[in-house]
């Protein structure tokens, strides 16, 4: 039985609320805004991964849009494909409509030769930039790794200056403004090789069938579990690799059935650690040792794999 368990990462609700949170709600303040006046940002994480806070973010900021005194927007040469959308940017532009901005600039970020205006890294789950001109910003932290789980963030713009009219009435300019990062979660994935070393062999019973039942447990929470199995027909050395293991796991592979006239030569039972792809010792592998044991007993294996449809039936197959 095959069963993954994958942790979520952040729900399009938490999303919608950062951009709620963070986005440029009124373009009309109570007095003109001074366009030679410098601002600054001060870029927090959230707090919900406490390990993320042990990690440096990069983020790179885009200056999309200068702003007029009046609290309008006209979108830089690279971003003129924005202009459209910037003009009709009011108090009332929703976060749908901003996350549609933002992806938009992410897009020609991400496609053409755009200059990066500021560069800033987090350390210790925060950092500051000073000396910003005023108007738009769209921010892009970069995805990082620990040896678990990688975290991403929604990119986003940022107003600058900006006021919290849609959280207390007060339409104030401020040019100096503090922002919430909040991370998405998710596995880092690795591989596993089991490997079977057949030393000796009898033709007359023909095919030695070898059956391994593995589990993977990381966090006290059991993340893996399936049955697999290997065929010989004459001795020799067979392996079978497991994708899409949690990073980090721990994984117990026990040889639950060891071909009939066929005896152990190594422990049945093997434990590794499972390392995500792209890191050093990837992937993680166990090996196994039979041989004939000089005894005439004929046998066969069955491996039925059941399959868990998004409807909530189970259908199987049989190997």
């Amino acid at each position: 039985m095959v069963r993954i368990i994958k942790q979520k990462g952040a729900l399009v609700l938490a999303f919608l609320f950062l951009f709620l949170a963070a986005a440029p709600r009124v373009v009309h303040g109570a007095a003109a805004i001074d366009t030679e006046r410098t601002c600054s940002v001060l870029i927090e994480l959230d707090g919900t991964y406490e390990e993320l806070s042990n990690l440096m973010v990069p983020v790179a900021l885009y200056r999309v849009a200068e702003v007029k005194v009046d609290g309008t927007y006209q979108a830089l040469p690279e971003f003129e494909a924005l202009e459209e959308s910037l003009l009709s940017v009011n108090d009332l532009t929703n976060a749908d409509t901003w996350l549609m901005m933002a992806a938009k600039a992410t897009e020609i970020v991400e496609t053409t030769v755009t200059p990066v205006t500021e560069t800033m890294t987090l350390e210790n789950g925060k950092g500051n930039i000073n000396g910003l001109k005023t108007g738009m910003y769209l921010i892009l932290a970069q995805t990082v790794e620990s040896v678990e789980y990688a975290y991403s963030f929604t990119p986003y713009l940022l107003a600058l200056p900006g006021n919290h009219y849609y959280d207390t009435g007060d339409d104030t300019w401020q040019y100096d403004m503090t922002i919430g990062l909040k991370p998405q979660q998710d596995n880092r994935l690795g591989r596993l090789i089991i490997e079977k070393t057949l030393t000796s062999y009898n033709a007359t019973l023909g095919g030695a069938s070898f059956i391994f039942q593995v589990e993977a447990v990381r966090d006290g929470e059991k993340v893996y579990s399936n049955v697999v199995s290997l065929v010989f027909d004459g001795p020799g050395t067979k392996s079978i690799e497991l994708e899409g293991l949690p990073a980090g796991a721990t994984v117990t592979v026990k040889e639950v059935y060891t071909g009939a006239s066929y005896q152990a030569v190594t422990s049945p039972v093997q434990t590794t650690v499972i390392v995500a792809d792209s890191m050093e010792g990837a992937p993680a592998s166990v090996s196994f040792e039979n041989t004939y044991d000089e005894h005439l007993r004929g046998g066969t294996s069955v491996v039925n794999r059941f399959i868990h449809n998004e409807d909530g039936s189970f259908d199987w197959e049989q190997e």
